[in-house]
């Protein structure tokens, strides 16, 4: 006991608690993310997205107009994002700052109190403040690790996605399962049916966010059984229905069908378009994945031993730490364990998961935290000062009342206000938010962003007045489509003003742009020389990327139309 007692003397732990300690690796977190937000490549707030951060945002911001999106992705992130469309509208780079703000002040440090309650739970509050520090300081020490041809897609690619510095919903949902992780730990140790509810609660809201995150169930359903905890078991299931619910409605009201018990329609396929692939595929298409892609995962496994510098090592840390988490509790290491199999397995299957590619890493994302809670846990093999180490230092948390604010709070805003929304709100039949084909994304129209073209002898001359952009270093997209432009299938409407919408199915309007892009420029003016006759449509659209590069990056919002009368 004398090493564990020292050990204990040195960094000062007491019965009292270890907030002291908590907010000070708080405060390390937010300084070391400062640190790389300000070194990685970056343009003002915005790093690299991938651009389904605008499949979030929009929707986002036609919930906050009272209406429900076209639903291709969960609602959870968008959902979140609401407060922030309300103030900045359609302007996603208006709004970047407190998107970031909201994950790395608020979401961050809950993601560190749910990794240190998770180990000091299964190894001590010693192991726990261990596990915070390798949360806080993993990412960044297994830089070097990486070939120099990975740096740029781990560094500056993957990082901002994994901190969140992004608006994608993979760092969101990775908070919430964590989370629900812990309260299934303190389920255990409790048998309470309130800390099942609420593990169940924040899971199924993570599967709200993202319906592939239904693979952390993987772990709740073996372990709940093992820890022989009926009551709270029962609850967890009880805690996801109401998020369950609330994405079938949200899938519905948005397209008219249910993806996991109807087919999806054809109507893309209609309109001639070839890819349009959301953030998050349906969770209907699960069982894509689980037709076993074993060559798929087969060569991931051969990328990582390509790009990353040992594998077998990296395979042994969950293994080691999950016998170590066994010894202890057979139960928690089965939740662990199974958390982490299922992402890794069924992702790596995945046929949009490639670790060449660099998207494995954001797919995998919600499946990182097992494996450095395992990882933490290790110590616990040490022969007799492990498992001391681990007792002497217990975890002592107040039992949560069902009548308490937060808990009745927590229940009100990812339970039942979801679930009432989209009883209530109306699917959009607007022409303000549609699919950019060309850069797969969808754009938002911000009536604030004024268009202006003048006729001249020499051609066109366009102007506008672009909104807020002080966020991000932006350039302009000059849009240009008859104002009536037939369909190539006779089937279909015509687009009008550069925007066709399909024929409703009972879901949200599916519109698309289809627009000739005239090119780009940082003006806010572009010349047009063509002489144009008849009615014709220009839009313009504000873009942006990581690089401050006019050749590539997404379209992040559209310009309402202009429309002027030709010769």
């Amino acid at each position: 006991m004398r090493p564990a007692s020292g050990l204990a003397a040195r960094l000062r732990l007491n019965r009292r608690g270890p907030w002291r300690i908590l907010a000070l690796l708080v405060v390390v977190q937010w300084v070391a993310i400062a640190v790389f937000a300000s070194i990685v490549r970056h343009n003002g707030w915005l790093f690299y997205q991938g651009g389904d951060e605008l499949f979030f945002y929009t929707g986002s911001w036609v919930l906050s107009h009272g209406h429900i999106p076209e639903s291709e992705i969960g609602y959870g992130w968008s959902y979140l994002l609401t407060p922030f469309s309300l103030l900045y509208g359609a302007n996603t780079v208006a709004a970047l700052p407190g998107i970031v703000l909201f994950q790395v002040l608020l979401l961050g440090p809950v993601a560190l109190l749910a990794v240190y309650g998770i180990v000091a739970r299964c190894a001590g509050r010693v192991l726990g403040y261990v596990a915070v520090l390798l949360w806080i300081f993993l990412p960044f020490l297994t830089v070097p690790l990486w070939d120099q041809r990975y740096h740029a897609k781990y560094v500056e690619n993957f990082l901002p996605q994994a901190l969140g510095l992004t608006g994608l919903g993979d760092y969101p949902s990775m908070v919430f399962l964590l989370v629900a992780a812990y309260f299934c730990v303190r389920a255990f140790d409790s048998g309470a049916w309130l800390d099942g509810a609420l593990a169940g609660l924040a899971a199924g809201f993570a599967i709200g966010i993202k319906p592939a995150n239904v693979l952390f169930l993987a772990g709740p359903v073996l372990a709940f059984p093992l820890a022989r905890r009926l009551r709270p078991m029962i609850a967890f299931g009880a805690g996801i229905l109401p998020a369950a619910l609330a994405l079938a409605l949200w899938k519905y009201r948005g397209l008219g069908h249910l993806p996991l018990i109807s087919p999806p329609s054809n109507k893309a396929l209609a309109a001639g378009a070839s890819v349009f692939l959301p953030a998050s595929p349906p969770l209907g298409a699960l069982h894509d994945y689980l037709q076993g892609n074993w060559a798929q995962l087969q060569d991931n496994l051969a990328n990582f031993r390509e790009f990353f510098w040992s594998v077998r090592v990296a395979e042994w840390f969950p293994v080691a730490g999950g016998l170590a988490v066994a010894r202890r509790s057979p139960a928690k290491a089965v939740l662990l364990g199974g958390w982490f199999l299922a992402f890794f397995v069924v992702k790596g299957m995945s046929p949009g998961a490639s670790v060449e590619g660099g998207t494995f890493l954001r797919l995998f994302m919600p499946g990182f935290p097992p494996f450095i809670l395992l990882t933490a846990a290790i110590p616990v093999l040490y022969p007799e000062y492990g498992p001391r180490l681990a007792a002497r230092f217990p975890v002592r948390t107040p039992r949560l009342e069902w009548r308490s604010r937060p808990v009745i709070a927590a229940a009100a805003v990812f339970a039942a206000l979801p679930l009432l929304l989209f009883l209530v709100l109306r699917p959009f039949h607007g022409r303000t938010a549609m699919k950019y084909f060309e850069e797969n994304v969808v754009l938002p129209v911000d009536t604030d962003f004024k268009v202006s073209v003048h006729v001249g002898p020499d051609g066109q001359r366009i102007s506008w007045q672009p909104p807020p952009r002080d966020a991000a270093r932006v350039f302009f997209h000059v849009f240009r489509v008859p104002a009536i432009a037939e369909a190539p299938d006779p089937t279909l409407p015509p687009g009008r003003e550069g925007v066709r919408c399909l024929p409703p199915t009972g879901g949200a309007a599916d519109c698309r742009l289809e627009m000739q892009d005239l090119g780009t420029t940082r003006r806010t003016s572009w010349h047009d020389p063509d002489h144009l006759h008849g009615r014709w449509t220009y839009r313009v659209g504000m873009a942006g990327n990581w690089e401050d590069n006019p050749k590539g990056g997404d379209v992040l919002v559209l310009s309402p139309p202009a429309t002027i009368s030709g010769r």
